[in-house]
């Protein structure tokens, strides 16, 4: 029983990590790209302040810019609500209850006792969330 609870949610966390994983990756490169050409646009900035104000003031521009790009990329975040996480799959509970019918003969009692108390916290925890 242990064996086939373990490969489900082994199962379960592998589709998460991939579902999650996938999409940072093309984020962080997409990020790394997205950054060079920043950086290439204020070494640009710079060097064409720099010719008719001078290498301080052309310097404090560019900290500025990039100061309110910041502000202006973090503003999104602040302001968006977030929606809520879907629901779990309903099929997980009843397979977990199946799981713990079929090997119950082959267990002790004090893994009776445990996966009895498992299975009073899942039903409990399934109970509040669908009394929300």
């Amino acid at each position: 029983m242990l064996n086939e609870i373990v490969a489900f949610a082994q199962g379960r966390a592998t589709r998460a990590v991939r579902r999650a994983a996938v999409p940072a990756a093309f984020a962080l490169v997409g990020g790394v790209f997205v950054l060079f050409a920043v950086i290439g646009l204020f070494a640009a900035l710079f060097y064409w302040l720099e010719l008719e104000l001078g290498p301080i003031a052309a310097s404090l521009i560019c900290a500025a810019v990039a100061i309110v790009l910041a502000l202006v990329s973090l503003l999104p975040l602040t302001l968006r609500r977030r929606p809520p996480p879907p629901p779990p799959s309903e099929a997980a509970l009843p397979q977990f209850v199946l799981l713990a019918a079929k090997s119950a003969p082959n267990l002790t009692p004090r893994q009776l006792v445990l996966t009895a108390a498992v299975l009073g916290v899942a039903l409990v925890l399934s109970a509040r969330r669908d009394a929300k």
